[in-house]
């Protein structure tokens, strides 16, 4: 039953946190992160369905529950910024989500 969970867990990590989650945080957070408004928005758009795979993850996974984190997660992804806000709020959000990714450890 251990393999079976193990590997259910194994699953659902893999469906929410792929390359592409990666590579969007690399370009949002990395040296070549985007100055464009309209890109900005662009990566916002992408990472929000992630959370959805992350809350169901981090349930299962984290022990004791990290609600002050996936709190925090789950307000930016929620969030609508003014456009002069966007850059910042962007920058924000893909650090919530590394937090919680680092949380995971391992599972991500």
């Amino acid at each position: 039953m251990g393999t079976l969970l193990f590997g259910l867990r194994h699953f659902l990590a893999s469906e929410a946190i792929d390359d592409q989650l990666w590579d969007d945080l690399e370009a949002v957070l990395g040296e070549f992160a985007p100055a464009a408004p309209h890109e900005t928005a662009d990566f916002t758009m992408r990472l929000r369905p992630a959370i959805t795979g992350l809350v169901e993850i981090v349930q299962y996974d984290v022990r004791p529950y990290p609600v002050r984190q996936m709190r925090r997660l789950i307000f930016l992804s929620a969030e609508h910024p003014p456009p002069d806000g966007v850059r910042g709020h962007l920058n924000r959000f893909a650090m919530a989500i590394l937090a919680v990714l680092d949380l995971l450890g391992d599972a991500a």
